[in-house]
């Protein structure tokens, strides 16, 4: 490990110190009776449906790639607690700025989620995963995958458990409603949308990828932001039970996700830089 990423690991622990403080901490000042905190644990539990099948394939998958664990657990560690709190600023950040442009209070709260989220938590979360792969000393394509899928479950993981356990405090029914929320939208989530943000990420900063990959890139960038855009919009909310736009955000994260493994399978070992980079950079 050299200087630099010596320097950045500290940061880096420097930057989860906070956000393990700002996530558990805050969650252990907060007055549960003994009621809501048996409701917690059991929503929590819940929340284990959809959390424990994209852990244990993104595992398999880890290890069919050759990617050691250690960049699947350090990511999902940065996902919780370094992209969490970053997102939050930055979303406050956002708000305040959008604040000053959007007078109309009812429009500004409709849709405040949409343009915020989007913008702050993909790039936090892809920022986590490119971090570490940097401090590990990795540059190839398979291992941004993974990093990408730890970096966004980690986060999902723990947006989570703060939604269930506000949702708990606050009352005892909605609790369980909130959890069943999250799952339902769990698969085309955080953890998707970071591994095909990353994936877009890195073949347009490649010097290997050629203008076909790069523009697959672009489209898994744009697309992903858009699709958590109009997530968060009021056009997803809807008085039928039967809602098309969800289906089709769901149709094309899903499916971008595919071509994502497909192409990633294809070629595992695409390097972020050239050989000769390399080589020069080693030297």
């Amino acid at each position: 490990m050299n200087k630099f990423q010596r320097i950045l690991l500290y940061l880096f622990l420097l930057l989860a110190g906070i956000g393990m403080e700002f996530e558990l901490g805050f969650l252990s000042q907060q007055e549960f009776s003994q009621a809501n905190g048996r409701d917690l644990v059991l929503n929590v539990a819940v929340l284990a449906v959809i959390v424990i099948p994209l852990y244990l394939f993104i595992k398999r998958l880890s290890k069919r790639l050759d990617v050691p664990l250690l960049v699947l657990w350090a990511t999902m560690f940065g996902g919780a607690f370094i992209a969490g709190w970053l997102s939050f600023s930055g979303n406050s950040l956002i708000d305040h700025l959008n604040s000053h442009l959007i007078k109309d209070v009812s429009t500004f709260n409709n849709w405040t989620d949409a343009l915020t989220a989007p913008f702050a938590e993909e790039f936090f979360k892809a920022l986590v995963a490119f971090w570490l792969l940097i401090i590990l000393g990795r540059k190839d394509l398979k291992s941004i995958l993974i990093a990408g899928f730890g970096s966004g479950l980690g986060f999902q993981m723990i947006e989570d458990l703060g939604y269930v356990a506000r949702q708990t405090r606050s009352s005892d029914l909605s609790a369980v409603t909130e959890a069943i929320n999250r799952i339902s939208g769990g698969l085309a989530s955080h953890a998707v949308y970071t591994a095909v943000v990353s994936v877009g990420a890195f073949l347009l900063l490649s010097q290997c990828t050629k203008q076909k990959e790069k523009l697959f890139g672009l489209w898994c960038v744009v697309s992903t932001v858009a699709n958590h855009f109009l997530w968060n919009s009021p056009f997803y909310e809807t008085d039928h039970r039967i809602n098309i736009l969800v289906g089709l955000l769901f149709a094309v994260q899903v499916g971008t996700f595919v071509e994502v493994l497909l192409f990633t399978k294809k070629s595992p070992d695409l390097n972020l830089l050239k050989k000769g980079s390399s080589n020069k950079e080693k030297g």
